[in-house]
């Protein structure tokens, strides 16, 4: 997948399946920066797909997300998502249990017939928020529909289709693209870029990761790679951000 392609994709499933170990090895001393493993990233992006769908969550699947997303960055807790696992339904549902499942799947559900195993995929877990998102916004498929020429099928396929695109944000927030080759300039760690880094982390709110762009611009940065992480359309940012994790240096 060339670079043009990475940005310009629309499925997220596309590239999710690109992101390996071998991107972060090749930043060599730098990558170690970006502390999260590859598997630390695919879960925070079931964590940011469960996170589209927080209002419909009831309190036990909201802390199963919240723990997913301490899992990632401390490992040593994944136990804990057992005691938190939540049920996932499979099969026609309604929309508010399938945003239960995005949960179960960011986290590691319970599912029949799985024999208690815990069910955990981040690609699911995107799919499933995004059919939340769909069959809230259209409703219910209509008795008798036909899936080619229904007008609900349309519908739902669009608004479907719109939160899968938003989803490849998420992707391209927590990994860097293809034959990428990071030039991480250390002069560019000023307390205000520092500062601004730290905040986002410990708050969850990454809404002024394109302040952070500023910020390291006037450190001097212009990696366009970079600084196009934190300037993309609609301001889509996630826990994971690899910019503010370069920053923060997590090793």
């Amino acid at each position: 997948m060339t670079s043009g392609q990475w940005f310009a994709a629309t499925n997220p499933d596309l590239l999710l399946r690109m992101i390996h170990p071998q991107w972060f090895d090749s930043f060599g001393s730098y990558g170690q920066r970006l502390g999260y493993t590859v598997e630390a990233r695919l879960r925070l992006f079931g964590c940011a797909a469960a996170r589209m769908v927080w209002e419909l969550l009831p309190t036990d699947a909201r802390s199963a997300v919240l723990i997913s997303e301490r899992v990632a960055k401390f490992p040593g807790e994944v136990a804990n998502l057992q005691a938190a696992a939540v049920r996932i339904v499979e099969g026609p549902t309604s929309f508010q249990q399938l945003a239960i499942n995005a949960a179960g799947w960011a986290s590691g559900g319970t599912a029949p017939n799985h024999l208690g195993r815990l069910m955990y995929d981040p690609f699911e877990a995107g799919r499933s928020a995004a059919r939340a998102i769909a069959a809230r916004a259209v409703g219910p498929a209509p008795a008798g529909a036909s899936r080619k020429t229904d007008r609900w099928h349309v519908a739902w396929t669009q608004v479907y289709s719109e939160v899968r695109a938003t989803q490849t944000h998420f992707v391209r927030d927590i990994s860097p693209p293809p034959e990428y080759t990071l030039q991480f300039d250390p002069s560019w760690l000023t307390s205000t870029v520092v500062a601004l880094a730290r905040q986002m982390d410990e708050s969850g709110d990454f809404s002024i990761v394109p302040i952070l762009a500023d910020a390291l611009q006037d450190a001097g940065c212009n990696d366009d790679a970079l600084l196009q992480c934190c300037r993309v359309p609609g301001n889509v940012h996630v826990r994971g951000n690899w910019v503010v994790d370069l920053v923060l240096g997590r090793e």
